[in-house]
């Protein structure tokens, strides 16, 4: 799903952004109205609740997020 994401930034909901972040580890740390925030460790990412699609700047920022440990799996 994370390639998907990376190869169609403009076509991503929410809930796939939340199922890739919490695969690779993310835990939904709070909500602020329509602001979801995920943490692990001591990093933070917010994502706010868009429909149908966030925009793709956060994708990037999930993208960024979870490359490293990508690398790690031998994606």
């Amino acid at each position: 799903m994370r390639r998907r994401m990376g190869q169609h930034p403009n076509a991503v909901s929410f809930a796939e952004a939340r199922r890739v972040l919490e695969s690779f580890g993310w835990t939904l740390d709070r909500m602020h109205g329509t602001h979801y925030r995920f943490s692990r460790g001591g990093a933070h990412i917010t994502i706010p609740l868009r429909r149908p699609c966030i925009l793709p700047v956060y994708v990037r920022h999930i993208m960024t997020a979870t490359g490293e440990d990508d690398q790690e799996r031998g994606s």
